[in-house]
């Protein structure tokens, strides 16, 4: 017996009070207590971009736009699905030729193979080689295991050359996908982009991975963690980040949650979910859920997915060798976290 659930479109659940958003087709205006929030569907999920205008209620409107723009201009240079992305003719040219790449995208990838060195190969953006092998749409089926060992035969970020500009992936199928890495990365320089317009009061939401600020009227921003057996909105506790009176606020300004409850499939009593380890083709199960608290968005992302994968102990290691903070939530609900995580975290009384 199967059951299907779709990704939620927040990972993160914001604490009431705190912060108000809703959900909207297309892009809307929210203003409240002197806030404006953007929200629009870009990459594949919902973004939100809630800045403090100051009194500047034009300029706030202009910077928001402004980092829209510099979003879209990232999802058009990092995306394997769009057909004439540097991304793509990488790929299209594998086993073929070099393909010269845009500086910043190339530092990207550079970032990446040093990412996937440090979570012993967890992280890997040539995971895109495995294709098709898993869905979790209404196509899902549990691939059989010479599916899974062939599609990992295509895997393998040892092998991605770079020369100068140029990047190579040298075997025919082989391909890269940058989801697990640029929408972090773009959560950075949209806040970026807000702070150069002047607007250092700000939060950026991507999908349920959120960078903030500076603060809320004085106040650290607070975020709740999402209880990952419980229904979507049931927090197990919240955090603070940013500036402010409180002294719990964590310093970091990134809060990062994977878990795997938000894309999966019950079969014979299985869980099979998104989170894949490319060492062996299958879903990760140590873990149930992971938060980061980091320093950039796309040092969360890609951490957070590492631990996941690596179990509470190698993931905790890797946590405080990086110099985040982290909580990770076992397959039978145990808690496991760094001191810095348990100092900010604030426990939801049931």
């Amino acid at each position: 017996m199967s059951s299907v659930v779709r990704r939620s479109l927040i990972a993160v659940v914001f604490v009431a009070g705190i912060l108000t958003l809703r959900i909207l087709a297309g892009s809307a205006w929210n203003v409240r207590s002197n806030t404006l929030t953007v929200q629009r569907p870009l990459m594949g999920t919902i973004w939100k971009i809630s800045v403090a205008d100051h009194g500047r209620s034009e300029a706030a409107r202009i910077a928001v736009s402004k980092a829209y723009d510099e979003l879209t201009r990232l999802d058009a240079l990092m995306s394997e699905w769009k057909p004439n992305s540097p991304v793509t003719q990488i790929n299209d040219a594998a086993g073929e030729r070099a393909v010269i790449v845009p500086a910043e995208l190339r530092e990207l990838i550079q970032r990446s193979i040093r990412y996937s060195e440090i979570t012993e190969g967890t992280f890997d953006i040539t995971w895109r080689g495995m294709g098709d092998i898993w869905r979790f749409d209404e196509q899902f089926k549990v691939p059989t295991a010479e599916e899974v060992a062939r599609g990992q035969r295509r895997v393998s970020y040892r092998e991605i050359r770079i020369d100068g500009d140029r990047v190579f992936l040298p075997r025919t199928g082989m391909k890269i996908g940058l989801g697990g890495i640029a929408k972090g990365y773009a959560i950075d320089r949209a806040i970026d982009v807000l702070r150069t317009e002047g607007f250092t009061d700000a939060l950026v939401d991507g999908g349920g991975d959120v960078r903030v600020s500076g603060s809320v009227e004085g106040h650290p921003w607070r975020l709740g963690i999402q209880e990952p057996r419980q229904e979507r909105g049931r927090i197990l506790g919240t955090v603070e980040l940013g500036v402010g009176s409180s002294s719990t606020a964590s310093p970091n300004l990134v809060l990062v949650t994977s878990g795997d409850y938000e894309r999966f499939r019950i079969v014979d009593g299985v869980r099979y979910h998104h989170i894949i380890d490319v060492r062996t083709g299958w879903p990760a199960w140590a873990s149930s859920s992971v938060t980061v608290l980091a320093r950039s968005t796309e040092q969360g992302v890609v951490l957070a997915k590492g631990i996941f994968i690596l179990g509470h102990v190698k993931g905790l290691e890797l946590a405080e060798s990086e110099g985040v903070d982290a909580l990770v939530i076992d397959a039978q609900g145990k808690q496991y976290m760094t001191p810095g995580f348990a100092r900010c975290l604030r426990m939801e009384r049931n």
